[in-house]
C-alpha cells in the first residue's frame, strides 16, 4: 500500500474516531502530519521566523505606495466573509482580483520606466549627433556617422508608442478591476512613478499555515464534513482535500524560490549598469577624442539601454514575485476573526 493511501486512510480513521463535528461548521482543516505531509519549506532553517497575520491581511500596503493602497481598497472592501461555501468561493475571487489590480499596477510602472530609460538615451544620442556633425565639418569623418545616428535615435523611439498603448491598457484594465469604466484612471495613473518596491524579506512560517490562511483549504475541509454528514464519498473528499494542500504547499514553495531568484537577479544587475554606464561614457570620450569610431559608440550605448531596461523587468519581476508569495501564504484573508475582515 502506497505512503499516500495509507494517510489518508488514516486519516479517515481519525475523522471517523472524532466523529468530524470539527469539519461540518467553518471547515476546520485536516492537519498534514494526518495527511503524511512535512511541515517544512525547502530549505527551512531550524529557526525559521513565524508567519505575522498584521503582515499579510493588507499586504499591498507594504509597498509603501499610497496609490496603489487606494486601488486595491477600493475593490477589497468586501463586508463580511462567512464561514461557508459562498463565502470561501468570495475570498478566493476577491484575492485573485486584489492580486490582479497589484500586478497590472506593477506592470504599468515598470513600462513608464522604460519610457523613462530611452527618453534618457535619446537625450544623449542627441549630443552623439552633434559629435558626429562636428566632427564631419572638421573632415574627420564622412557624413555616414552622422546619418547613423539619427536612424538609431529614430529607431529606438520607435519603441515608445507600443509601451504607451500598453500603458494604456494597463490603466483601462485596473480601472474595470476595481469597477470603473476604462478611461477613469488614466489621468490619475498617466503620470510616471517608480515601481514599488516591498520589504526585502517576507517571513513565511511554515506550511501547516496555508490550512487556516487559505480558504481553498478550508472549503476542501468543509466538503469533507458536508460529506460525513450526506454520506458517501469521504474518502473522495479527503483526496480532493489532499490535492488542495499540496498545490498550496507547492504555490508557496514556487513564490518563494521565485522572490529570492528576483532579488539575486536584481542585485546582478545593479553591477551590470553600473559597468554598462562606464563603457557608454568611456566610448562616448574616446569617439569625441577620434580614439575609437560611431559603431563602437552606438553598441555602447544600445548595451547599456538594453541593460537599464533588464533591471527595469528585474524589479516589476521582483514586485510581482512578492504579490504571488504574499498571496500564497494568504494574504488579505483573516479566518480568525470567523472570516471577517478586520
Amino acid at each position: 500500500m502506497g505512503v499516500a493511501r495509507t494517510a489518508l486512510l488514516c486519516a479517515s480513521a481519525l475523522l471517523g474516531l472524532s466523529g468530524c463535528e470539527s469539519m461540518s461548521g467553518g471547515g476546520r482543516p485536516i492537519t498534514l502530519a494526518q495527511l503524511g505531509l512535512p511541515d517544512l519549506y525547502s530549505g527551512d532553517a531550524a529557526a525559521r521566523q513565524p508567519l505575522r497575520a498584521e503582515d499579510l491581511t493588507r499586504w499591498w500596503r507594504r509597498f509603501d505606495d499610497p496609490l496603489l493602497d487606494a486601488l486595491v481598497e477600493r475593490e477589497s472592501e468586501a463586508g463580511p466573509v462567512a464561514s461557508n461555501k459562498a463565502g470561501y468561493q468570495q475570498a478566493m475571487k476577491r484575492i485573485a482580483t486584489e492580486a490582479a489590480i497589484a500586478r497590472s499596477y506593477v506592470a504599468l510602472r515598470a513600462r513608464q520606466a522604460k519610457i523613462g530609460n530611452i527618453r534618457a538615451d535619446l537625450a544623449t544620442r542627441q549630443e552623439d549627433q552633434e559629435i558626429a556633425r562636428f566632427r564631419e565639418e572638421a573632415k574627420l569623418v564622412t557624413p555616414l556617422d552622422a546619418l547613423q545616428a539619427v536612424a538609431e535615435s529614430d529607431r529606438i523611439a520607435a519603441t515608445i508608442p507600443a509601451l504607451e498603448a500598453g500603458i494604456a491598457a494597463d490603466i483601462a484594465h485596473i480601472a474595470v478591476l476595481t469597477g470603473q469604466a476604462p478611461a477613469a484612471l488614466r489621468e490619475q495613473l498617466a503620470p510616471a512613478a517608480p515601481i514599488p518596491v516591498g520589504p526585502a524579506e517576507v517571513a513565511s512560517g511554515a506550511p501547516s499555515d496555508l490550512l487556516t490562511r487559505r480558504p481553498e483549504v478550508r472549503l476542501a475541509a468543509l466538503r469533507i464534513g458536508q460529506a460525513r454528514t450526506w454520506g458517501g464519498g469521504t474518502q473522495a473528499a479527503l483526496a480532493a482535500y489532499k490535492e488542495v494542500v499540496l498545490r498550496m504547499m507547492e504555490e508557496a514553495e514556487n513564490a518563494r524560490a521565485s522572490f529570492a531568484s528576483a532579488k539575486a537577479r536584481e542585485a546582478a544587475l545593479d553591477k551590470a549598469v553600473a559597468e554598462a554606464g562606464q563603457l557608454s561614457a568611456m566610448a562616448r570620450k574616446q569617439y569625441r577624442e577620434g580614439t575609437t569610431d560611431h559603431v563602437a559608440l552606438q553598441n555602447a550605448e544600445r548595451a547599456l539601454l538594453a541593460v537599464r531596461n533588464e533591471r527595469v523587468d528585474a524589479s516589476a519581476d521582483r514586485a510581482t514575485a512578492l504579490i504571488d508569495l504574499f498571496t500564497a501564504l494568504g494574504g488579505s484573508w483573516e479566518p480568525e476573526a470567523d472570516g471577517r475582515r478586520p
